[in-house]
């Protein structure tokens, strides 16, 4: 018994922190439940004296369990709904467009990983033998003579100009029950390169490639519009060519190749230089301005135009005498999921369960209907099982509209229905508050962006006026049978 209770002591703390609002709803609700079960009159015994007065405690004693019981009957069934809705919710994003890190992974080794493509290296330098003589401790022992080569490397910015072009466009692929975001891309480098030596010197070109394991395609690489490619080697994860430069010898260096990744695109000038005559164009044929974004560290593009057919972007980047480390590259928009609609709904649908339970809870209790508890169980149930339907029905009747106009909207129109004819003079107004807490406010609110916590206020708010309205009708209707009542 402590641990039930202790279980349902941590749910209702959970819910206050995470749902104030609603849970204070849901707590006035219960209040009311209780006081009007525990201020039913009883007709009073025709005996006296000391049985009389052992029947009122009795009688007492009899509402107070009897309040107690309703409260419990309505707690216990907020707990398993509850329940209910999570399980509905979870089973849908379970099938529907569930994003894990492991899916992710295996994506990644079958397709490819992000790309960060760092800027071309070269090292100018020459070599030189050089002898150290090496004093042994034991004086009477000769030193050791030892030859070995240093490189000395050359000063100067052998950068003249680089025009890179990259082509990326998106190839969703998908894992599970997911997409992820992938792409494909066309890259052009082109540098123009110049040795800034008087002397002639061994030159290292080396080219990163962008992501450790990816493919790369129709691979090109020419020097001085000659091939170069067979002499280059893979090395430290990158393309390696070496050669000996004679001094200003200019050197044009052009590598093309086609891959793919994942996520976003990244290209960085690592080297802490002077950037000069520098132009990267990227075209992103299937990305218009309003859907682009870019990673973390990322500089904006100097100008953005859109495609000649206006459904992509060209992305441009300009620097000329400029030191910066910072990157250029986009970043993919998240894709929209299978069952992304119903899932963004079904998010939703526990506030307006829980504004709908307390709504039946407060509006029957206050017009003291028969059998007000049975009745907000009965139809916070059949809610329930109207959202359990929608994530059901959504893959077999054409998504989640389809789903809510051929089965939540005429089962919730039901209910309206029912709940008009039982509810009194408040019946018509109570089963609007039911169509509009039960489907116009997940859809808006599930659908609505960054504007929940405003679609939750405004319903808590019509919620708030439509019980101060009844309370008021109901303590103007005691006052006025207390005043006809003779003295």
């Amino acid at each position: 018994m402590k641990s039930f209770l202790s279980h349902f002591t941590d749910r209702a703390r959970g819910l206050a922190a995470d749902e104030p609002l609603l849970a204070l709803f849901l707590g006035a609700a219960l209040l009311a439940v209780f006081l009007s079960a525990l201020w039913r009159t009883t007709p009073p015994p025709e005996s006296t004296g000391k049985t009389s007065l052992l029947w009122t405690l009795h009688g007492h004693l009899l509402r107070l369990l009897r309040a107690g019981l309703l409260v419990a009957l309505l707690v216990a069934a907020v707990a398993v709904l509850r329940s209910y809705l999570h399980q509905t919710v979870a089973n849908f994003q379970r099938t529907h467009g569930r994003v894990t890190t492991a899916n992710y992974n295996a994506v990644q080794t079958i397709w490819g990983a992000e790309q960060t493509q760092a800027e071309l290296r070269v090292e100018l330098f020459t070599e030189e033998e050089i002898t150290e003589r090496i004093e042994s401790e034991d004086l009477t022992r000769p030193a050791v003579l030892r030859k070995k080569t240093v490189r000395k490397f050359a000063t100067g910015n052998p950068f003249v100009a680089a025009r890179h072009e990259v082509s990326l466009r998106q190839n969703p692929r998908k894992k599970g029950s997911a997409y992820y975001g992938g792409y494909e891309t066309d890259c052009r480098f082109a540098w123009r390169l110049r040795n800034p030596a008087p002397t002639a010197q061994q030159c290292n070109l080396i080219f990163p490639l962008p992501a450790d394991g990816a493919m790369y395609d129709a691979m090109t690489a020419t020097l001085n519009g000659a091939d170069v490619l067979p002499q280059m080697e893979i090395k430290h994860g990158g393309l390696l060519l070496h050669r000996v430069v004679q001094p200003n010898e200019a050197m044009d260096l052009r590598i093309g190749f086609k891959s793919r990744g994942m996520s976003f695109w990244y290209f960085q000038v690592r080297e802490a230089r002077e950037i000069r005559d520098f132009l990267l164009t990227l075209t992103l044929p299937d990305l218009p301005r309003a859907r682009l974004n870019y990673p973390e560290g990322c500089m904006t593009p100097t100008d953005i135009k859109p495609t000649a057919d206006q459904q992509g972007s060209v992305l441009t980047y300009r620097l000329d005498h400029a030191l910066s480390n910072k990157g250029m590259g986009i970043a993919l928009p998240e894709l929209p999921q299978p069952g992304d609609t119903t899932n963004a709904v079904l998010r939703e649908v526990e506030r307006a369960w829980l504004l709908i339970f307390a709504l039946l809870a407060l509006s029957l209790t206050l017009q003291a209907k028969r059998h007000a508890v049975l009745l907000t169980v009965l139809f916070s149930a059949a809610t329930a099982v109207s959202y359990g339907l929608l994530g059901d029905f959504s893959d077999l009747l054409f998504g989640f509209w389809g789903t809510a106009a051929l089965v939540l909207l005429p089962l919730f129109a039901l209910l309206a229905v029912l709940l008009a004819r039982i509810g009194g003079g408040a019946g018509k107004p109570l089963a609007g508050l039911l169509m509009l807490f039960g489907i116009i406010y997940p859809c808006v609110a599930g659908l609505g962006g960054k504007w929940q916590s405003l679609y939750l206020n405004l319903c808590a708010l019509v919620l708030l006026a439509f019980t101060a309205g009844l309370l008021t009708r109901h303590l103007f209707a005691k006052v006025t049978r207390d005043a006809e009542q003779p003295a």
